[in-house]
């Protein structure tokens, strides 16, 4: 499922005169060559457009820099091989910045989302606002640097954060974040487009983009660390709420999510060694009957929480990422076992663990990144505006363009 383009499908219904036509057919051109080459008689196929039409499309976006032409394929018949085209993916790039519990990762990729660079570095959400945005800031500036590219070529950034975030802005978080606004520290650096949303958000967007439920319409990712959030995927979309805080019933004390971090601390075995966290799980699958206790109940604890959004949102699949899925099976069977059991109106969906592991917040910071280019594009040519040269200055993805 194409999660990132969902959004912006919507913007092609409506009423259409000529010149809405021709953008909006530019527009359905580069969706399908995005991520294949194709021939012109293919893109006719795909977008339904006739091969005059698709070569007259495919011949002005050439001009605009947002197309190449590749290498034909080798010939299987008789007469020359036909040519095709791509999207310039290259023609910029995209930055998504994961700032987690203990560690900042900053990926940079081109415009399809296809990672070309990383980073991560001991820098996490306990330290100063300031302090961390300009090591990330510098953090970015060396990557970039490193694959010869300029700040002039970035067009969009997406930031994940572990809190509540609306517009940008930190509206519940910690050690000193409350209130910063992390779309404007990044803009103060970079004149680009900037998005900012919670981390768990952001690898629910991930796992359907290009993770373990990549053919799903509506999960539910929970990650289970050194903290339990979730995120929310419905009908092939990020599901926010109306401020931002969708998902975080792990506030609810009743549900016990904080809480069950107890479980797994100072927990004694039968060799008299009192285990923490990770070490709990490995003592589970060593077969100590103290720490299989232990991993059951903590499983057992975040289990209503995880029930709750299953019986309330019907999702296809739960995706579970964070550390504590290295433990593997010795987590997720019990926690599959009592959540079968509090299931009790639906049969519960099946739980996996996450493909995309610690990198999941990122790959999804990524996609935001690409998703705020792609909506970008869709407002300037829906709003009536012609398309701009993909490698001029980019100025219709700076941060105070119109659209």
């Amino acid at each position: 499922m194409n999660v990132l383009l969902r959004q912006g499908s919507r913007l092609l219904r409506g009423p259409s005169d000529p010149s809405r036509l021709r953008r909006l057919n530019a527009l359905s051109v580069i969706d399908v060559i995005r991520h294949e080459a194709l021939t012109i008689p293919a893109i006719a196929r795909a977008t339904g457009l006739s091969k005059t039409a698709s070569d007259s499309v495919v011949t002005h976006l050439l001009d605009l820099g947002w197309v190449t032409a590749e290498d034909p394929l080798a010939p299987t018949g008789a007469g020359r091989p036909a040519s095709r085209y791509r999207f310039r993916a290259e023609a910029a790039v995209v930055v998504g910045v994961d700032i987690g519990q203990h560690t900042t990762r900053v990926v940079i990729a081109d415009l399809n989302g296809a990672p070309l660079t990383d980073g991560v570095a001991a820098a996490d959400a306990a330290s100063d606002p300031g302090t961390l945005i300009a090591f990330a800031v510098e953090r970015t500036g060396e990557l970039l640097g490193a694959l010869g590219r300029r700040r002039e070529d970035v067009w969009s950034i997406g930031v994940a954060f572990p809190a509540v975030v609306e517009d940008g802005i930190v509206v519940r978080g910690s050690h000193g974040w409350d209130g910063f606004d992390i779309r404007a520290a990044f803009s103060a650096h970079f004149d680009c487009l900037t998005s900012v949303d919670n981390d768990s958000n952001l690898a629910a967007l991930a796992e359907a983009w290009k993770g373990s439920a990549t053919e799903s319409h509506g999960l539910v990712y929970v990650h289970s660390g050194e903290r339990t959030g979730s995120g929310l995927i419905l009908n092939g979309e990020v599901f926010r709420g109306t401020r931002g805080a969708a998902g975080e019933i792990g506030a609810l004390p009743q549900l016990g999510w904080e809480s069950a971090q107890q479980h797994l601390r100072g927990v004694q075995v039968d060799d008299g060694r009192l285990l923490e966290r990770a070490q709990v799980f490995e003592g589970a699958r060593d077969g100590h009957p103290a720490a299989v206790a232990a991993v059951d109940a903590f499983a057992e604890a975040i289990a209503t929480g995880i029930a709750a959004l299953v019986l309330t949102v019907d999702p296809d699949v739960v995706v579970v990422g964070g550390g504590n899925t290295r433990a593997g099976d010795v987590f997720l069977e019990p926690l599959r076992r009592h959540v079968d059991a509090l299931c009790i109106v639906r049969e519960a969906p099946p739980l996996v663990l996450s493909s995309l592991q610690e990198r999941a917040s990122v790959t999804g910071a990524v996609g935001l990144a690409v998703t705020s280019v792609l909506q970008r594009l869709y407002d300037v040519l829906l709003g009536g505006e012609t398309l701009p040269r993909a490698d001029g200055s980019g100025m219709a993805f700076r941060a105070g363009a119109p659209g």
